[in-house]
């Protein structure tokens, strides 16, 4: 999915009446950084007015275009008609039309020093968070690490049980072929015994089918 542009974001603050860092992130999906950065571009264009105490942003409102006045004429905010050249017809003393007092250098600077901190503010909180994702992906690949030596540690269980279990039988069969060769092999045969041919006959019989099977287990 493609990033939103500055552009997408100006459309979407437009649609607001104010705007936070965090609103627009999740609005867009954008990271909080890059939501930051364009509500300051769009600050210093115009978009939005200066950052207030809480944190949001004033959306500035689009006038229409003013409506045509007549030459000589300009219209005052109280209805009275302000004519070329003289006074406005209000009853008001000129000096009485301007009492609000000049910003206060002090407070300008209050002001921004208040700005500076929030936006250090806001830049260690991105940090923060960059740092948080990094853990989360360390976490996840400690987990798979976990996870990868333990099915090799139950596969070298599994080899070693099998092992076990070869080796047993090897011993077994082993056992067998021995208890064999003494019950059956003609040397091992007292020499008073009747029954030779038959213990001879029964050894050429089976020690052929004991070996092929011992030479099976060696090669596989």
């Amino acid at each position: 999915m493609p990033i939103a542009s500055y552009a997408d974001a100006v459309r979407y603050v437009r649609r607001q009446p104010r705007i936070n860092t965090s609103t627009l992130a999740d609005g867009l999906a954008i990271r909080w950084s890059l939501a930051l950065d364009y509500l300051e571009r769009m600050e210093r264009s115009g978009v939005v007015g200066a950052i207030e105490d809480d944190g949001w942003w004033p959306v500035a409102r689009i006038e229409g275009p003013p409506a045509a006045r007549k030459p000589g004429t300009s219209s005052h905010g109280n209805g009275n008609v302000l004519r070329r050249g003289g006074p406005p017809d209000s009853g008001v003393p000129p000096e009485a039309l301007n009492l609000a007092p000049p910003p206060s250098p002090a407070c300008d600077a209050d002001q921004q020093k208040l700005m500076d901190k929030l936006r250090e503010a806001a830049r260690v909180l991105m940090a923060e968070r960059e740092n948080m994702q990094k853990l989360r992906d360390a976490c996840r690949l400690l987990i798979a690490e976990r996870e990868a030596w333990k099915r090799r540690a139950l596969a070298a269980e599994a080899r070693m049980l099998t092992e076990e279990a070869d080796e047993m039988d090897r011993q077994r069969f082993d056992a067998l072929r021995r208890v064999l060769a003494r019950e059956l092999h003609p040397d091992y045969a007292p020499a008073d015994r009747g029954d030779m041919s038959l213990r001879e006959a029964l050894f050429k019989s089976i020690w052929p089918k004991v070996e092929q099977i011992e030479r099976k287990r060696r090669s596989g």
